[in-house]
């Protein structure tokens, strides 16, 4: 013997086995899904994809338009437009939204054209192989051909509808530069 006295029953147990039947039932169900309810994860809402990036089919060429956008032609920073080509495999059966495409660019003296592996996105991927183009600001001074390695892409399932990054601007304007 302790010399603890016993604990009494705790109340909802016993209200729980008072209960006829039926309803000792119904209420072991309704706890059982309140707390599955409470401690299981939110689901999913967009699955991320890795999106293959063919590195046979990866080409650059000039802009048809060749002047930089948005980069000022000055004496001190001349810069060029190019575009890398290529095709883009997504292998789920859904539409990949937001593909960040990263890779390696690098130019002909083999110093790096980007200071970061992310070369740009792709708006949207159907599934199966799909042609992409990336336009890159390119300083005049870098020789050409650029070299591209190690591309890849990772992309979402469902359409992301803001940017955390306040200075992103997704409002559209028509052909006179007025808000549409």
């Amino acid at each position: 013997v302790s010399g603890r006295a016993a604990r009494p029953a705790r109340a909802s147990t016993v209200a729980v086995a008072s209960l006829p039947a039926r309803e000792r039932v119904a209420s072991l169900s309704a706890a059982v899904a309140v707390a599955l309810s409470l401690g299981a994860p939110p689901p999913a809402l967009a699955k991320l994809v890795n999106v293959t990036v063919d590195p046979a089919t990866l080409t650059t060429r000039v802009c048809a338009d060749p002047r930089a956008g948005g980069v000022p032609g000055t004496a001190t920073y001349k810069a060029k437009c190019m575009e890398i080509v290529g095709v883009a495999t997504n292998p789920s059966k859904e539409r990949v939204y937001n593909a960040d495409v990263y890779g390696s660019v690098r130019d002909a003296a083999n110093d790096d054209v980007l200071n970061s592996g992310r070369v740009g996105s792709i708006a949207q991927l159907e599934p199966g192989p799909n042609d992409f183009t990336l336009r890159l600001t390119v300083a005049t001074s870098q020789p050409l051909p650029l070299k591209l390695k190690n591309f890849k892409a990772q992309g979402v399932t469902t359409v992301l509808n803001a940017s955390p990054n306040p200075y992103d601007d997704y409002t559209e304007f028509d052909d006179f530069g007025a808000q549409k």
